[in-house]
């Protein structure tokens, strides 16, 4: 795949509609190993979690059923050259069994590509910095950790 503005824009299009589509259940998540390296670095910048740092620790994370995770990217810089790509992104999680909006909050993701040896492109590293919120706010690492550890044990 060339390396355009226009091709990694559709390429995230995608990424973004499959991670809201798969994330959540255990079921689903797989299907997002297409778009990371098996050696991914995962560099996570939220205070006090344990940082994820390869493709199998991200994809724990995205395991919680019964909680929606929405990303909706509000902005994209592609950088060509460097072949890495910044996004601000809007996250919205939804309680399905009680149908609670949380808080919108804002994160920025900054992703490294390659190509893969069949020209597929491949996210290799993510740096991931979010929005620190007010103490008041429902803590959406914790409920994240209380719906993976239901699934995940069942």
């Amino acid at each position: 795949m060339e390396f355009t503005y226009a091709n990694i824009r559709k390429w995230f299009d995608n990424y973004f509609a499959d991670f809201n589509r798969c994330n959540g259940d255990p079921k689903t998540v797989p299907n997002m190993e297409k778009y990371f390296t098996k050696d991914l670095q995962f560099i996570s910048y939220i205070l006090n979690v344990k940082r994820p740092d390869d493709r199998e620790g991200l994809l724990k994370t995205m395991v919680h059923p019964g909680l929606l995770e929405e990303l909706t990217p509000e902005d994209i810089i592609i950088d060509e050259k460097r072949k890495a790509v910044a996004v601000i992104l809007r996250v919205q999680f939804k309680e399905e069994s009680t149908r609670t909006l949380f808080p919108v909050k804002h994160n920025c993701a900054h992703y490294h590509l390659v190509e893969n040896k069949n020209g597929k492109l491949k996210i290799r590293k993510i740096l991931y910095f979010t929005e620190h919120r007010p103490p008041d706010e429902p803590d959406m690492k914790n409920l994240m950790k209380k719906y993976r550890g239901q699934a995940l044990s069942s």
